[in-house]
């Protein structure tokens, strides 16, 4: 593979299941994951969306002048897009903040049952407790899920499926957190200590201190012991 991916970005490569008829790269680190997708053959189409321009013409002329074919540029909103009405298909959001990332979602998952099957593959950059707690609200199922280390930052990512009944349902906090892992642990940690800031902020208090009782019982909990 050509392109050189993060730890970060390897990960959510490898979390990208087979079988789908294309692979939308959403606003994704300059569009580094799709080309490794695209030199992998492990979608047969992708479409890059970015709506900064600067970043599709970058883009563009590099996947030309390393002759890919079977992608597709677009530089608009990614919450606006016109998603295929037939086939499977994944949405791959990482890299951007919890704002942005809810607002893409609920752009896209507003046109529900006009659109082909969508997963999404999502990875935001901070506020996964709050992320998460949306995601709840929605028709979603948990496909797979983890978190990786990347130059001293933690990332969650989630898989996921679009569905009327999910049969595993987004859980908040995310069910693999193990304070006995010396990373997750730090990472726990760093994720209180910003709860506790955000609990200062009348508009933030009620979400801050949930999270941050959750984020307790996981420090406090042994591992193997309810």
């Amino acid at each position: 593979m050509k392109t050189r991916l993060s730890k970060r970005l390897n990960a959510l490569f490898d979390a990208v299941p087979p079988g789908y008829d294309s692979v939308w790269d959403l606003c994704c680190d300059h569009g580094r994951l799709g080309m490794a997708i695209l030199e992998t053959a492990r979608a047969p189409a992708v479409i890059f969306v970015d709506q900064i321009q600067d970043i599709t013409r970058e883009l563009e002329e590099r996947l030309q002048r390393y002759g890919a074919e079977g992608y597709q540029v677009l530089c608009q909103d990614a919450s606006h897009l016109n998603l295929p009405k037939q086939g499977r298909h994944l949405l791959v959001l990482a890299g951007v903040g919890d704002e942005v990332t809810l607002n893409i979602m609920a752009g896209l998952l507003a046109q529900g049952a006009n659109t082909a099957r969508f997963d999404w593959l999502i990875s935001p950059a901070n506020n996964l407790f709050q992320v998460r707690e949306q995601l709840q609200q929605w028709p979603l199922s948990v496909q797979a899920e983890g978190f990786v280390m990347d130059k001293q930052r933690g990332y969650e990512w989630l898989l996921l499926q679009h569905g009327e009944a999910p049969p595993c349902p987004v859980s908040n906090p995310a069910p693999f957190w193990d304070a006995s892992q010396p990373e997750h642990r730090q990472h726990l940690q760093k994720l209180l200590r910003h709860a506790r800031k955000q609990s200062k902020n009348p508009q933030q208090r009620d979400q801050a201190e949930r999270e941050i009782h959750a984020l307790q019982g996981l420090l406090e909990k042994k591992r193997g012991i309810q």
